[in-house]
């Protein structure tokens, strides 16, 4: 499937992204740092990207609880696992997209 342009690939990488954001922002918080303010909001963008309606909080919540086990990965040493879980979560999205697109 190919979506606005991005393809596959494209937004595989912004789950990374999103997935590495997610570590860097609860490091900053183990610090003491807020890093509320910082957020990047890829998550919405990957869900409209997608063609996904964000105003599934069901899912939306799923993904994210999905997307926050990656604060119990060394991606540093293994970055296998970020290649993986980007794709976990890529064909979740897909799932969901084909789920809302026949609600229609």
């Amino acid at each position: 499937m190919k979506f606005k342009n991005i393809g596959k690939k494209g937004i595989i990488s912004l789950i990374k992204d999103d997935l590495i954001h997610i570590r860097l922002v609860y490091g900053l918080e183990i610090l003491g740092l807020n890093a509320d303010n910082y957020s990047l909001r890829l998550t919405e963008t990957i869900f409209q990207l997608v063609g996904i309606r964000i105003d599934n909080d069901d899912f939306f919540e799923d993904y994210m609880d999905e997307c926050r086990t990656i604060l119990n990965m060394d991606i540093f040493k293994h970055p296998e696992l970020l290649n993986s879980m980007a794709l976990s979560l890529y064909k979740k999205l897909i799932t969901e997209y084909k789920t809302q697109k026949h609600e229609k």
